[in-house]
C-alpha cells in the first residue's frame, strides 16, 4: 500500500468538504446564531487546511498514481476518508459545547445516515445546527465520496475503486461506462427527487425550513427531524403519505429508477427481483403489523402507521410517526427483525441489503436440493443470470462479519450498563444505520445516557455498518498495512 497515495487522495476529498460548512454559516447568520455561525466559520477554515496539507503531503508522485489506484488503496481511502470527514464534521458539536464523544457520535451518525442522536434538550440547538445534522444526512445517503467522484476530475478513473468501495454490494452497477458520470447521474437523480419532495411538503403545510430538512433526511434514509418528537410532532397525516412515498423511493435502487425514467418504462422495475422482493417484505410486515395493532387506532390511522414504520425500519430512515416503544412486544419484534433486512443495493438505505437476503436463501435451497441430488447441477440465478460463486462466497462472509460485529458490539453495550434489550437494539440500530431503536434510546429517546465507552463502540458500528463492514475489517487487518510504503511509485 502507498502511504502517500493514500494520504494525497483523503485530502482530496477532505478539502472540497470545506465549502459544505458555508450554507450552515448563512443560516445561522440569518438567525442572529452568531455563536454557531463562528463554528462553521473554524470548521471550514481548519478543514479546508487540513486537506490541502494532506495534498500536498503525499507529493507529486502521489498525484500522478491516483488513476493508478489499487483496490486495497481505495478501500483504505474509502475507510479514512469517512472517519475524518466525521472528525472535521464534529466541529459545530464541538464549539456548541458538546463533549468530543457525542460530538462525533452525533457527526457520524449524521453522515453514515443512521439517525441516531444524543441531543437532550432541542430547544437549545439553533436552525444552523439542525440545518448540519440533515445536510450531512444528505451527503452521506449518495456517500460525500461519490459526490466527489463526480465533480474532481482527477479521480475520473482511480475514482471507480472508491465509488464501489463505498457502497460495494454483492454487484457493481453502473449507468454509464465512466464513473464520474454514473456518479453525476445519480447525484442528478438524487438531488431531483429531493427538491420534489421540498416542494410536497411545503404544499402539506411544513415550513420551508421544516420541509428542506425533512426531504433532505428521507432521501438520505436518514431520520434526523428539527422536531424532538420526530414527525409524530407535526401532526400532519398528509405529510406522512408523502415521506412514505419518498422512503420507499430512497431505499430502492436509483440506477435502476434512472433507468426506467430514461427509457420511460415501468417494466425495468416491474422485472427487477430485489425490488419485488423489498415491497413483499414490506407488505407482509405492514399487513402483520396492521393486524397485531387492530382495535388500538381507526383502520385508516392503521394502515397509514403501520406502512410509515415498517418503511421507516427497512430503509433505516428512522423516523417515527408514534411512539412504538409503547407498542407491544410482537409488533417490536417485528420491527427488529426489519433492522436486519436494509433496503435495496445501489440504494441510500443501510443494512445488509434485501438482495444478499434473496441470495442466501436461494443458495440455501440449492444445497438442500444439492443433498437429496449430489450430482446435480444447481447454479443459482438472479435475474436470469447465473451468481458467480465468488459472489455467493462473498455473500455468506459478509453475514459472518455482520453478524459477529453485531454480537462483540451488543455484548459491549450491555456489559456497559445497558439493559438487554436496549444493548441488542441499540447496536442492530447503529449497526444497521437505522437510528432508534428500544427502551433507552427508543423513537422519543437518545443515546446520551449510554456509558461512553458505549457511545464510542456505537459510533464505531456507525462506521462500519455504512461501509458494509468489511470494507473497514480489511484495512483494519495488519497485513494490509505491513507492506504499507510512503513512495507511491
Amino acid at each position: 500500500m502507498r502511504l502517500s497515495l493514500v494520504i494525497h487522495v483523503c485530502g482530496l476529498l477532505v478539502r472540497p468538504f470545506g465549502f459544505m460548512f458555508l450554507a450552515p454559516l448563512v443560516l445561522a447568520l440569518a438567525h442572529g446564531e452568531t455563536h454557531d455561525a463562528w463554528g462553521f466559520g473554524l470548521s471550514a477554515l481548519i478543514t479546508l487546511a487540513a486537506g490541502h496539507a494532506m495534498r500536498l503531503a503525499g507529493g507529486a508522485s502521489a498525484e500522478e498514481a491516483v488513476e493508478r489506484m489499487r483496490r486495497v488503496e481505495g478501500l483504505a481511502v474509502v475507510s479514512l476518508a469517512w472517519l475524518l470527514i466525521a472528525g472535521f464534521a464534529a466541529g459545530p458539536y464541538l464549539w456548541a459545547g458538546m463533549h468530543p464523544i457525542d460530538a462525533m457520535f452525533e457527526s457520524m451518525s449524521g453522515l453514515t445516515t443512521t439517525g441516531a442522536t444524543v441531543l437532550r434538550d432541542f430547544s437549545d440547538v439553533g436552525r444552523g445546527l439542525f440545518f448540519w445534522r440533515s445536510m450531512t444526512q444528505w451527503l452521506g445517503g449518495m456517500g460525500v465520496i461519490a459526490l466527489f467522484v463526480a465533480v474532481l476530475p482527477r479521480l475520473a478513473i482511480g475514482g471507480r475503486e472508491l465509488f464501489f468501495a463505498e457502497a460495494p454490494g454483492p454487484d457493481d452497477e453502473k449507468v454509464s461506462p465512466q464513473i464520474r458520470r454514473t456518479a453525476a447521474i445519480l447525484w442528478r437523480l438524487y438531488a431531483g427527487l429531493t427538491l420534489l419532495e421540498t416542494l410536497a411538503l411545503k404544499v402539506a403545510g411544513f415550513t420551508w425550513f421544516d420541509s428542506i430538512c425533512h426531504a433532505f433526511t428521507t432521501l438520505a434514509a436518514g431520520g434526523f427531524s428539527p422536531h424532538p418528537q420526530s414527525i409524530a410532532g407535526y401532526q400532519n397525516p398528509a405529510a406522512e403519505w408523502i415521506i412514505i412515498v419518498f422512503m420507499f423511493l430512497a431505499g430502492a435502487n436509483f440506477a435502476l429508477q434512472y433507468r426506467a425514467i430514461a427509457q420511460g418504462s415501468l417494466r425495468l422495475i416491474g422485472r427487477d427481483e430485489e425490488l419485488r422482493a423489498y415491497s413483499g417484505v414490506i407488505m407482509m410486515a405492514t399487513l402483520t403489523l396492521a393486524i397485531l395493532l387492530y382495535g388500538t387506532m381507526s383502520f385508516g390511522d392503521n394502515i397509514r402507521t403501520s406502512l410509515f414504520q415498517v418503511l421507516s425500519i427497512v430503509t433505516t430512515t428512522g423516523y417515527a410517526s408514534v411512539d412504538f416503544q409503547l407498542w407491544n412486544d410482537q409488533a417490536k419484534v417485528v420491527l427488529l427483525g426489519l433492522m436486519f433486512i436494509g433496503g435495496c443495493a445501489g440504494s441510500a438505505g443501510g443494512g445488509p441489503k434485501v438482495v444478499r437476503h434473496l441470495l442466501l436463501a436461494r443458495f440455501t435451497f440449492q444445497e438442500l436440493r444439492r443433498t437429496l441430488h449430489p450430482r446435480a447441477v444447481l447454479p443459482v440465478k438472479l435475474g436470469g443470470r447465473v451468481v458467480p460463486e465468488s459472489v455467493l462466497q462473498g455473500v455468506i462472509v459478509f453475514f459472518l462479519f455482520y453478524m459477529l460485529t453485531f454480537a462483540v458490539c451488543a455484548f459491549v453495550v450491555v456489559l456497559f450498563g445497558a439493559d438487554l434489550v436496549t444493548g441488542i437494539s441499540a447496536t442492530a440500530a447503529t449497526l444497521g444505520n437505522v437510528g432508534p431503536g428500544f427502551n433507552m434510546v427508543g423513537p422519543m429517546g437518545h443515546f446520551a445516557d449510554l456509558h461512553p465507552v458505549s457511545r464510542v463502540v456505537l459510533t464505531g458500528a456507525m462506521w462500519i455498518g455504512r461501509l458494509e463492514v468489511l470494507t473497514v475489517l480489511v484495512v483494519l487487518r495488519p497485513e494490509a498495512w505491513r507492506q504499507g510504503r510512503w513512495a507511491a511509485d
